[in-house]
């Protein structure tokens, strides 16, 4: 995802960055260490457990990382406040490193409705017209 980053996404000027469903912040982190600005990144994880581990490896790491912000965020039922803090929040490129099939698995509901039904309407919500968003299961 990297590659393809810097092979299509400049890095000037500074592109707003989505993870969502962002873990341990390890694909934000290589972003930001192969130049992407760090002030300009945001992952978002349904786990308090994954986005206080992300902040402390940002915090420990001493390479710019702990610029790269991370929010509790459960994104099929809330959007993720942007950088500014604004609820609507459009973003350059939006990134989901296996979070979708994690979704795809969980179990429907009463009406027999897939969590995996929404998330494309989700993903429309946060890319900026003209913006990217990349998805992979690796």
């Amino acid at each position: 995802m990297v590659d393809w980053a810097q092979d299509y996404i400049p890095k000037d000027p500074a592109p707003t960055i989505l993870e969502v469903g962002a873990g341990n912040g390890v694909l934000l982190f290589a972003l930001q260490e192969a130049g992407y600005d760090g002030a300009h990144m945001l992952g978002v994880d349904y786990s308090e457990g994954a986005v206080d581990l992300a902040r402390r490896v940002g915090s420990s790491r001493g390479d710019g990382c702990a610029d790269v912000k991370f929010e509790s965020c459960d994104f099929l039922k809330d959007l993720p406040a942007g950088l500014d803090g604004t609820s609507d929040a459009r973003w350059d490129f939006v990134l989901d490193k296996g979070t979708f099939d994690a979704i795809a698995l969980a179990d429907k509901d009463a009406a027999g409705r897939s969590p995996a039904d929404g998330y494309p309407l989700r993903i429309g919500q946060v890319v900026r017209p003209g913006g990217y968003f990349l998805i992979t299961c690796k």
